[in-house]
């Protein structure tokens, strides 16, 4: 079957166009499998594209562990700049994931989604070791996240932190886990554990608007806030009353290759 290779701001998928159905979406095991580097294509989750009655198309996740998630920030980007580019839609879309609508627009430069309003809001999250972090919230972007803030995130030993947090109390489920360094009053720098791919991503869009929401809750930044990422910039809006968040930043298309099912 053939495979695109998508990648946005460090964050790399493995998409197939799945209009036809070859996946079922139950295939886990073999979804953890071509995820992992060097022994297979190697990414952070897998993108399917598939037919939608409501959209443009309808897009499906799934972590590098294979199971499914609800969105992905830069997936989503990632299958936007994809059907783009292979003109099953127009520069800008419609497109629907887990019967959320959403929509698209990509530029010559990067893409953009929107995202429907966050929920579960938390700004004051206890976190043990107040020597090394200063505070930190909460929130649900489509998936939950833990916003950790800290003076120096490059001192930050991610794997460790990340998987102590990743199953803090306060989540039934687990969450993913950033840890944000503000710079100035429009910028932050982030470092994200990502649950499901169990480690330290190059970037994370859920995670972008998650910590651009809770900074300027609990820090007063102001819109529209500049993620620094390890993969690169990323930029986050939001409408009045977070009515509607808006993540933009390079997405691409990195190669296209055949693989045995």
């Amino acid at each position: 079957m053939k495979f695109a290779k998508m990648a946005a701001t460090g964050n790399d998928f493995i998409l197939f166009d799945n209009r036809e159905k070859v996946f079922k979406g139950d295939e886990q095991p073999y979804f953890h499998h071509i995820c992992r580097r060097r022994f297979s294509i190697g990414a952070d989750g897998i993108i399917l594209l598939e037919k939608s009655k409501s959209a443009d198309f309808k897009y499906r996740h799934f972590n590098a562990d294979g199971f499914p998630v609800k969105i992905c920030g830069n997936g989503a980007r990632a299958v936007c700049r994809y059907a783009s580019l292979k003109n099953i839609t127009g520069t800008n879309m419609t497109f629907e994931a887990e019967g959320v609508p959403y929509n698209g627009w990509c530029s010559e430069d990067e893409v953009t989604i929107d995202h429907p309003a966050p929920i579960d809001i938390q700004t004051q999250i206890e976190i043990a070791h107040e020597k090394i972090f200063k505070g930190g919230g909460s929130v649900v972007v489509g998936v939950p996240h833990l916003v950790i803030f800290s003076e120096d995130v490059q001192k930050i030993n991610v794997l460790k932190w990340g998987r102590k947090y990743r199953y803090h109390p306060f989540f039934k489920q687990g969450t993913n886990v950033n840890f944000v360094q503000i710079v100035d009053s429009k910028t932050l720098k982030i470092r994200t554990y990502e649950r499901g791919v169990e480690g330290e991503t190059l970037a994370c869009g859920t995670g972008a608007m998650a910590s651009a929401l809770i900074s300027h809750l609990s820090k007063g930044l102001k819109i529209p806030v500049t993620v620094e990422t390890r993969g690169g910039i990323l930029r986050v809006r939001w409408d009045k009353g977070f009515s509607m968040l808006y993540l933009s930043g390079q997405a691409g298309l990195t190669f296209e290759g055949h693989i045995e099912i």
